[in-house]
């Protein structure tokens, strides 16, 4: 084999680790690209699953709310002579119930946004 030869063979073989590289190089942009994809859908997962979680929080605060309004309602009802301190147990389950709707709310809000 004369050096003509051996060099076009080294010159072809070189073509071909260039192509073999370029394919891997596309394979890998590839696999990256499916990877984001994959992170991206388990961001959606989790958000979808941290607004229901939000969501059954809310429900259930609200449920307490409204227990806890209808209980002072029918207190106030039941006791006119007792409506001084009727109001005053209204107001503070209200005021309680409020501030933990609120407070379940910025917590909602701060998984949401980390």
């Amino acid at each position: 084999m004369t050096n003509e030869e051996r060099i076009a063979k080294l010159e072809a073989q070189i073509d071909k680790l260039q192509t073999k590289q370029t394919e891997l190089y596309q394979q890998l942009a590839q696999a990256q690209i499916d990877q984001w994809q994959g992170r991206i859908e388990d961001l959606e997962v989790q958000l979808h699953l941290g607004a229901m979680e939000t969501n059954d929080k809310l429900a259930a605060l609200m449920d307490q709310l409204r227990t806890r309004w209808a209980e002072s309602r029918g207190q106030f009802e039941d006791a006119a002579s007792t409506a001084s301190s009727v109001a005053e147990t209204l107001r503070t389950g209200l005021e309680s119930a409020v501030r933990e709707v609120r407070k379940a709310l910025l917590e909602s809000k701060n998984k949401l946004a980390s």
